[in-house]
């Protein structure tokens, strides 16, 4: 807890000091007391003033002081809790528990705020209702909107759900013009942590132009926005549709209403939570201050008591907290900027007690009308990471099998099976993952999974699932609210909205923000080709809807349309290109065709093979459209292969033919090793290869070098670096688990200590794939592989048993890079092609990858005896020791280069050096040599 600083000190102070001299006065000269004398009893009058000072100011602070937090026991007497209470989490359960919270939190308050027009009886029960009714509106998820939810009455606690959020604070313009000033070596950490605006993303697509003026031009790293609302008086919380503004706001408000703002430094303080659509609406109709119409809205909830003295009384004693919800849902501008005026000059006055203020929009349109303010700082939220999916799936799995199995250990069972199973579904499918970190798109997720809807393995179905979740809910409100004048279903709405999808990716392709006038337009143009008899009310109604009934499309703020994720608008638009290709897919393939190349169109090329292999369940259809797009020269080149290794990997096995993944591998084999391609295009075809099953069949061949003088003996090199695909064989053998391949204490005392059980990036997407070489491995590591190996081949009859298998030295490496030639005089020619250095033959730091590639990529780059990547890729791990440190560590040369090194580290003659159980390196691999075992 920070130390207070007490009022009464400096006054204590002074009445020491003025004691203090003036009796010391008396043991001064007497000429200097006679100079004193006629100034006594001003002195002794100083000293009586500082006095009752300290005195009054001590007892104010006394009078003030917050009491004891309310006791947590089993039990009830008097006003304990009674039932279970988490102190970790500050749940309070129980309708009885909550009352007698709501009274300890009113007795606190009514103890702090001395000056108050009620009465101590009249503010007790105000207190008391006003507090109730907030607890009552809030204390439960509200699950309207996100899906069927009949099957879901169980009722679930906000805060045992909430999972906080995070914002990225705009940086003042001197600050983020002196980052780009000040020199990299002199920045700080939190310097290099500011990020521009633009490079971000929001609801799954990069942030257009308005909204990266909307947060700032350069922003913060991401911060808990409670430290935020600690940190200044008032913070404007800028976040897309479904990013948690509004749950935020209650949850902070339930929390004080609980009397838990000791948390966040808000002991004391009275949550005013209200939409500020209806302080607009009010302003419609009358000149209201804010301040009369705080109480009036209370009032109108029901609340028929004198609220307004209540809220007075807050905003006087500095303990008001204002969360103001939607300033994006005042449609008006002139309306909204009349609004925030008042806002500017409510906050300005306000602050200076000590009161404090939230105010949440949503990111688009908020430059039109932006309060300004000493104090009020602007932060944009950012998306779920991994982190706070896993610990939202922690919290939802445990809530809801407690509220329907109790609290016992068959509903923490059940929980952690869910959250296991909900969490795979995340990990494993791309798509989940992208929608999961949008805190409404997780909760819908988690819904839909709740009531047994089956979350499919791929992309397609999983956005087919979601859309007829989503709408099948919109369409049900708008029934029950007895808008539609015929029959709505699910299949007349996406006749609208995949049109207007592909029409919106069109006009605003990756960006997915449409003007509102527009899209009447080209609605009307939807309607009237359906053959509606009166396009115009349709499409006034369906924009109504849209407006009131916020599902797949919503408006992103005034005078825009978009949808609440750009997944849903790309799977959309494929399903329109689908329905075009209905008799034949030839338009389909024309659509699709002249996008090659864009990657806006990326996803929605996949999505479409997708809807029509798998949610159509046309696989011929779908194997026609992928083997016709890429026989198209149509962008750059290479593009029509990968993006249709793309598709086949997103639908394979069921969605397309055994013919057409056949054909589609053979074209990505033959673009991997393209030296004409750029590097990146040859290094996605390989990596799709790989990923469709595609491995070379003479992955363990090994390579014969004969006897050289030097050497004195035959031996075999491995024709390739050791891939991901053979090193998990060892670990699929038990090969971490099992001494005999770790023969060294040292090995074994390292591996027991780090605990390996895998390579280091085993579960790096950039880095596991089954033909790139396995990274993240020691030297020991490597050698307990080579011992399994040895084990293996012998027992296979593979190798003699006079042979084995073990990393190859300094020599036998340097022998195979040059085929047994001696080192060229210029070393510039000391490449395993005998020749200048050529990106197009290795992957090196020239080559941009900034990652491994397939070990199979580079023929050029092989030496005369066919012997792959001797020349970068990854740096490669010999039995050379070449020192031992005075630590103990054993230091071993690695030979060949690395992405990460440039062409100069890849000569047969440069060498590298590593700590034998040294794994953090990702661009440490090996490759083995099978050698006689008296070689030693």
């Amino acid at each position: 807890m920070p130390r207070r600083f007490h009022t009464w000190f400096v006054p204590l102070l002074a009445t020491l000091l003025i004691f203090v001299g003036n009796v010391a006065s008396n043991w001064l000269a007497a000429d200097l007391q006679a100079v004193l004398t006629p100034f006594r009893p001003w002195i002794w009058g100083a000293f009586g003033v500082a006095l009752l000072a300290t005195l009054y100011l001590a007892w104010r602070e006394y009078q003030r002081a917050p009491p004891a937090p309310p006791p947590i026991g089993d039990t009830i007497h008097g006003n304990a809790i009674q039932g279970t209470v988490s102190e970790a989490e500050n749940i309070i359960i129980g309708n009885q528990n909550v009352q007698v919270v709501v009274q300890q939190v009113v007795d606190r308050l009514a103890t702090q705020w001395r000056q108050r027009t009620l009465t101590d009886d009249e503010f007790r029960t105000v207190a008391t209702v006003y507090l109730e009714q907030l607890v009552n509106r809030y204390r439960y998820l509200d699950f309207r909107g996100m899906g069927v939810t009949d099957r879901m009455a169980l009722q679930f606690p906000l805060l045992e759900m909430y999972v906080p959020l995070r914002a990225r604070r705009e940086m003042p313009a001197a600050d983020a013009w002196a980052h780009e000033q000040r020199p990299s070596r002199n920045r700080t950490r939190d310097d290099e942590a500011g990020v521009d605006a633009r490079t971000l993303r929001v609801a799954g697509r990069p942030v257009s132009e308005e909204e990266a003026l909307a947060m700032g031009a350069r922003l913060h790293e991401p911060a808990p926005v409670l430290d935020l609302l600690q940190q200044h008086p008032g913070v404007v919380v800028l976040g897309d549709p479904g990013a948690g503004k509004t749950t935020f706001l209650k949850y902070v408000a339930l929390r004080l209403a609980l009397g838990q703002g000791r948390d966040f430094a808000l002991e004391g303080y009275l949550p005013i939570l209200i939409p500020l659509s209806a302080y607009a609406n009010a302003l419609s109709e009358r000149d209201i201050p804010l301040q009369a119409f705080l109480g009036d809205y209370y009032v109108g909830l029901g609340v028929n008591l004198p609220v307004g003295d209540l809220l007075t009384t807050a905003l006087s004693q500095g303990r008001a907290l204002l969360l103001m919800d939607g300033l994006d849902e005042v449609q008006s501008l002139l309306q909204r900027t009349t609004l925030v005026e008042r806002i500017v000059q409510f906050f300005a006055f306000h602050r200076r007690a000590g009161n404090k203020f939230v105010l949440t929009s949503r990111i688009v349109g908020y430059r039109e009308a932006p309060p300004r303010a000493e104090g009020l700082v602007e932060a944009a939220l950012v998306d779920f990471d991994d982190d706070d999916i896993d610990q939202f799936i922690a919290k939802w799995t445990a809530a809801v099998e407690r509220a329907a199995l109790g609290d016992n250990a068959v509903a923490q069972q059940q929980a952690a099976q869910e959250g296991a199973e909900l969490r795979a579904a995340v990990r494993r499918n791309e798509g989940v993952g992208r929608l999961a970190s949008n805190p409404l798109l997780l909760t819908i997720l988690a819904l839909m999974k709740r009531q047994g809807v089956s979350l499919p393995e791929r992309r397609a179905q999983l956005y087919d699932t979601y859309v007829k979740t989503l709408l099948r809910t919109w369409n049900l409100a708008r029934s029950l609210d007895g808008r539609p004048q015929r029959e709505v279903n699910d299949v007349e709405t996406l006749r609208v909205l995949a049109p207007l999808a592909l029409w919106m990716h069109e006009s605003s392709p990756g960006v997915g923000l449409v003007k509102r006038e527009a899209v009447r337009r080209q609605l009307e143009a939807i309607y009237r080709q359906r053959g509606d008899p009166a396009p115009e009310d349709a499409v006034e109604r369906f924009l109504t809807d849209v407006h009131k009934y916020a599902s797949l499309l919503l408006e992103r703020g005034p005078g825009f349309y978009g949808f609440i994720h750009l997944t849903f608008q790309e799977y959309l638009a494929a399903l329109a290109i689908v329905q075009q290709g209905q008799l034949d897919v030839q338009p389909m393939v024309a659509a699709l065709a002249q996008r090659l190349g864009h990657e806006s169109w990326r996803e929605v090329t996949l999505l479409a093979v997708g809807c029509l292999g798998l949610v159509k369940q046309n696989e011929e259809a779908a194997s026609a459209v992928v083997t016709r797009l890429l026989q198209q020269a149509a962008g750059e080149p290479g593009a029509a292969v990968v993006w249709a290794g793309a598709a086949v990997k997103d639908v394979w096995p069921d969605g397309v033919t055994p013919a057409c993944r056949d054909e589609v591998v053979a074209a990505l084999r033959a673009a991997m090793i393209d030296p004409a391609l750029p590097p990146r295009t040859r290094l996605e075809a390989g990596l799709l290869a790989a990923d469709l099953g595609d491995l070379p069949p003479d992955l363990d061949e090994l390579v014969p070098m004969p006897a050289q003088a030097d050497l004195g003996y035959d031996f075999a090199i491995g024709k390739y670096p050791v891939t991901n695909h053979q090193f998990r064989r060892f670990m699929d053998a038990g090969g971490y688990a099992d001494d005999r391949w770790w023969p060294s204490p040292r090995a074994r005392r390292d591996r027991d200590q780090s605990n390996w059980r895998e390579p280091r990036f085993w579960d790096n997407e950039r880095l596991n794939h089954a033909t790139q070489p396995v990274v993240g491995v020691s030297q020991y590591e490597a050698a307990a592989y080579c011992a399994w190996l040895t084990s293996v081949w012998q027992a296979a009859g593979r190798i003699d048993r006079d042979h084995c298998v073990q990393l190859p030295s300094q020599a036998e490496w340097m022998w195979a890079a040059r085929g047994g030639l001696p080192a060229p005089a210029d070393q510039a020619l000391d490449y395993p092609w005998r020749g200048p250095f050529d990106p197009a033959r290795a992957n090196t730091e020239e080559s941009g990858l900034k990652q491994t590639t397939p070990v199979h990529l580079y023929p050029g780059g092989c030496t005369p005896a066919g012997v792959w990547d001797l020349s970068g890729n990854v740096w490669e791990w010999t039995n050379d020791l070449q020192e031992v440190d005075k630590d103990g560590n054993e230091w071993f040369y690695l030979k060949g280069g690395s992405y990460y090194f440039d062409a100069k580290q890849a000569t047969a003659s440069a060498a590298f050096r590593g700590s034998a159980g040294d794994s953090w390196y990702l661009e440490f691999g090996f490759r083995v040599v099978v050698v006689p075992i008296s070689r030693g």
